[in-house]
């Protein structure tokens, strides 16, 4: 009966996310997703009973052309779950800077989830939900319009005189918006899948647009996760081994990726290998090298454009580090469930 329920379940989260396909733009992804859950699926609010709070920073193309910047994301992050309300809460702040200032947003979130068990046996579905605060920064003086370039000298005329656009500047290039998004996840001892929806109200964010250009506000942004642990050592000890193959889509307008890959711990040590898919092509390979001491995990991965964008842009760098307080709070009872990676 439970392979029955899970079977049932699974084609649920399927036909969700298959609705949506129809989606027009593209937010900050993660490539060390297993470092910015909260990112992923609000389900994952309250994966201890002890504070979680991390740390991301994440540079994309650092050596593209001088007047185009590279994109930088920081996120900050906390979650802990309740026991007397069978509920996780969070709180997150992103800030990404697009083209050294081009754009410029701030995200503030908190995330509720509520967990409902299956089974005596640690199978669980949790439901989550985000509501946030955003602003978003354009920097009108930075933008280059089509008016701006001649077909032969760039941003100057023949004469060496730079070019001024024609385009009205807005009253407000200045917004502020309310967001919100939802996610589901099913999880057992050695297994979990989940999908989330971002953008849930499609808030407008365009300084130029209106509903008669066809703009109907930020569009939705969907997840579908899912993953699996396999505790190798079975012996008692601090550091097991344990193997977390994983795969994550992500899609948003024209924006689709796909990252596959797994994560080993083979002491305080721990290293993963993942391959991300843009729509039909390969994009890049991400390694991921960490270590963990007591409370405290760090983690660098580096991802090896593969696509015709090239490694000459420098790939994409992503540091995080994550404090754990279970050790210290010496809450970390008879936890069974298959996310040992993500703390």
């Amino acid at each position: 009966m439970l392979g029955f329920n899970l079977f049932k379940f699974i084609c649920i989260f399927l036909i969700w996310a298959a609705g949506f396909c129809n989606i027009y733009a593209q937010d900050p992804v993660f490539s060390q997703f297993y470092a910015a859950p909260l990112e992923v699926n609000p389900a994952f609010a309250g994966l201890g009973r002890s504070p979680r709070i991390g740390i991301n920073y994440r540079n994309q193309w650092p050596f593209i052309e001088q007047q185009f910047k590279s994109y930088t994301t920081y996120l900050l992050s906390y979650d802990q779950y309740f026991k007397t309300f069978k509920s996780g809460l969070g709180f997150t702040l992103l800030a990404d800077d697009a083209g050294d200032g081009l754009i410029k947003t701030i995200k503030s979130n908190v995330i509720y989830s509520y967990r409902v068990p299956l089974t005596k046996k640690g199978h669980y579905i949790k439901g989550g939900v985000e509501l946030g605060l955003v602003n978003i920064n354009y920097n009108w003086d930075k933008f280059t319009f089509g008016d701006q370039l001649d077909p032969e000298f760039g941003l100057i005329t023949g004469g060496g005189v730079p070019i001024i656009s024609k385009e009205i500047r807005p009253a407000k290039t200045n917004l502020n918006y309310f967001d919100a998004g939802v996610g589901m996840m099913y999880y057992s001892p050695t297994f979990y899948i989940g999908v989330a929806t971002k953008h849930i109200n499609s808030p407008k964010i365009g300084i130029l647009t209106s509903n008669s250009d066809g703009y109907n506000g930020l569009p939705l942004r969907f997840t579908v996760h899912s993953g699996f642990e396999w505790r190798i050592d079975k012996r008692l000890g601090k550091y097991k081994k344990i193997l977390s193959p994983g795969v994550i889509l992500t899609k948003q307008a024209q924006f689709f990726q796909v990252n596959l890959g797994t994560q080993y711990q083979f002491s305080t040590v721990f290293a993963g290998i993942w391959y991300r898919i843009a729509r039909h092509n390969g994009d890049a390979v991400i390694g991921t090298l960490g270590f963990r001491k007591d409370f405290w995990k760090l983690t660098y991965s580096f991802d090896y454009t593969t696509s015709s964008l090239g490694i000459g842009l420098g790939g994409s760098h992503e540091l995080s580090l994550l404090f754990n307080f279970e050790s210290v709070t010496k809450e970390k009872k008879n936890i069974s469930d298959c996310f040992d990676a993500f703390r």
